[in-house]
């Protein structure tokens, strides 16, 4: 009870032990550690820039950037829970889990059992607010895609694959998979193909059969180079979406026109702008490819074209 009084005059204590970003200063208020607080950023950035919590992992690791514990592993559960966490907007949720033996210290997740509090402004922020909330936006947004789309990952293995769960079929609405044919001469040829076309094996699932990945590199090329040339029609699109209400779709607006702002036709695909503005790319059955971006545009076209 005296925990509880204390929440509702407002004091408030947050444990920083294996919290990233942030420390206790003799007072007991929360204080940032700058380097730790850039690694926080960046996770944000490349959320936002379209990469997955294991590609995010993977970069960081690479980077050889240190978890809140010191190791050397990061683990994507611990990315989206950090993504997730008000404290790096500078707001506090109190509360959050709760003792429910005193005895054995067992403590449970508090969802509604009993009363959380809210304080805003706890603690200088590491995230801007609005950043927070467009990163909040983006993980609903990507829970919605996949269960539209019926998939359970979304954009993994990234570098060598950037078309991963970005590529639905017009049919069935469903991803795509990849698969690597090797011919008798022992080329490797890379196609994608309906995850319904054989769900049960021998049994033709789907009347769509599969498109090279060279086609929808070069479908990706063609819609966003139609795109460049007509960027100042965009422009006009995209200084409308930055006056909407959605503070992602705002974003969008942003990296849309820094993206096209100076930049010349593009002859081969880059894996960075794909994943920072494609949303997917539908195949229907008669050959047709519609390119649908991030900012709501879509561009068709036909296999044979591109």
């Amino acid at each position: 009870m005296g925990v509880v009084r204390r929440f509702e005059k407002g004091i408030v204590t947050v444990n920083h032990n294996k919290f990233m970003g942030y420390t206790k200063d003799k007072t007991g208020q929360l204080i940032i550690v700058p380097e730790e607080a850039e690694a926080v950023r960046k996770i944000f950035w490349l959320y936002l820039e379209g990469k997955s919590v294991i590609q995010i992992a993977r970069v960081l690791e690479r980077e050889k950037i240190k978890t809140a514990t010191g190791n050397d592993k990061w683990h994507d559960a611990v990315i989206y829970k950090m993504l997730q966490n008000e404290n790096y907007k500078g707001d506090a949720i109190l509360q959050k889990s709760y003792t429910t033996d005193f005895l054995s210290k067992k403590r449970i997740m508090n969802n509604g059992k009993i009363q959380k509090f809210y304080i805003e402004d706890d603690h200088e922020a590491i995230i801007d607010t609005w950043i927070w909330k467009c990163v909040q936006l983006e993980i609903a947004r990507r829970k919605q895609y996949l269960e539209q789309y019926g998939t359970n990952s979304y954009s993994n293995n990234t570098e060598s694959n950037p078309f991963a769960s970005k590529v639905i079929c017009g049919c069935c609405n469903k991803v795509f998979g990849r698969k690597v044919w090797r011919s008798s001469t022992g080329i490797d040829r890379k196609v994608w193909q309906c995850s319904e076309r054989y769900k049960v094996k021998g049994v033709v699932g789907g009347e769509n059969r599969h498109v090279d990945e060279s086609t929808l590199e070069r479908a990706f090329v063609m819609a966003w180079n139609g795109i460049l040339e007509s960027r100042e029609y965009f422009i006009k699109k995209w200084g409308v979406q930055k006056q909407s209400e959605n503070l992602l779709v705002r974003y969008r607006a942003m990296v849309f026109m820094e993206s096209v702002t100076g930049a010349d036709l593009i002859q081969k695909m880059d894996t960075d702008l794909v994943l920072k503005i494609l949303d997917y790319i539908k195949v229907f059955e008669d050959g047709a490819l519609k390119v649908v971006f991030l900012d709501g545009t879509e561009i068709e076209c036909r296999s044979e074209e591109v």
